[in-house]
């Protein structure tokens, strides 16, 4: 069985405080969040995203996740370019359109994800304990989505 030091008994007092305030702070902080949710929620769910390829073939919309609601071609689309061009250019409005869906939702969630940045950590109540802050954001880095290569334009055959 691991061996642990006692704490010194005069440091008590303080420790127990600041425990008390982190909890504290922990509390007031999940309070704020679970009052801002219905809110950030509804505006989730309502927000759209659009983007036009840089042909003007094919402009896309999106929902806050990035899925695609509704798709508009130009009225010329079918005239001026081949399936293939098309298929691209639909490809290129929907990637643009995700993009910036992840950037409005990172604006939507601000207020839940900054009141999440201003309370403790759980090292900071467990020294020696994981971070979760740590474990956010090796998650997040792998769910970035991958820059897309360039698009070469495609021929008109």
């Amino acid at each position: 069985m691991p061996a642990f030091d006692l704490p010194d008994p005069a440091e008590l007092p303080a420790a127990t405080a600041e425990m008390k305030r982190l909890v504290g702070t922990l509390l007031d902080g999940l309070d704020q969040q679970r009052a801002d949710l219905p809110g950030v929620v509804e505006r989730l769910s309502r927000a759209r995203s659009s983007a036009w390829s840089s042909d003007r073939l094919a402009e896309v919309v999106v929902d806050a996740y990035g899925i695609v609601v509704e798709v508009r071609l130009a009225s010329n689309a079918y005239q001026v370019a081949t399936p293939a061009r098309l298929a691209g250019s639909i490809t290129e409005a929907a990637r643009s359109a995700a993009a910036e869906a992840q950037h409005r939702r990172a604006e939507i969630t601000a207020p839940i994800t900054g009141t999440a940045e201003s309370l403790p950590d759980l090292p900071d109540l467990f020294p020696g304990a994981p971070s979760l802050r740590e474990i956010r954001d090796i998650v997040t880095a792998a769910a970035d989505p991958v820059a897309p290569p360039p698009r070469d334009d495609i021929d008109d055959e």
